[in-house]
């Protein structure tokens, strides 16, 4: 008796935190985003001031909060380590290690993976107009989680405990 009792209450609680976890991670994903976007025009910014791009890169990552700061420290590391290469590689490289702490979709990464390109240029307009590129394609997706976060936040939170519920009916 106690048992079924005590495994109830574990998979109410194991369900119910999968479905808060659910509908709290797109708010997670949108502050992976604000906190890229800030990076990007602090990035824009300092492309303006600096000639160079590891400067720009080591001014900009003392004012970020972790996982983006993780992401642009492996990138200056990856620049100070292997000079010669393509930014792109380098850009490329410390995105996939960095971006498994952070909550991006694929296709996040897919463009967050544009700014390799867009710094690898030598023109400084070039750079700053492909980054404010970048920084409008986060806009619209934050203005898209924030429509879809207001209807999926207490579905999956609800969803999460019925079927917990559903589970506990079916085996008792």
């Amino acid at each position: 008796m106690y048992l079924k009792i005590f495994s109830s209450i574990i998979i109410l609680i194991g369900f119910s935190t999968i479905g808060f976890y659910y509908s709290y991670k797109p708010i997670y994903r949108k502050n992976d985003l604000l906190e890229m976007k800030r990076a990007l025009l602090s990035l824009s910014s300092e492309i303006n001031f600096f000639s160079s791009i590891t400067e720009a890169i080591l001014n900009i990552e003392k004012n970020l909060d972790k996982p983006i700061k993780n992401i642009f420290v492996k990138f200056r590391e990856n620049m100070e380590k292997r000079r010669g290469e393509e930014l792109l590689i380098l850009w490329e490289e410390a995105i996939k290690t960095g971006s498994y702490e952070t909550y991006f979709t694929k296709e996040d990464i897919e463009n967050i993976n544009l700014v390799g390109k867009i710094i690898g240029s030598l023109d400084r307009e070039f750079n700053i107009e492909g980054l404010n590129l970048i920084i409008e394609y986060i806009n619209t997706t934050i203005k898209n989680i924030e429509n879809e976060k207001s209807k999926n936040f207490k579905m999956y939170q609800s969803l999460g405990i019925l079927s917990g519920l559903m589970i506990i009916i079916l085996l008792i």
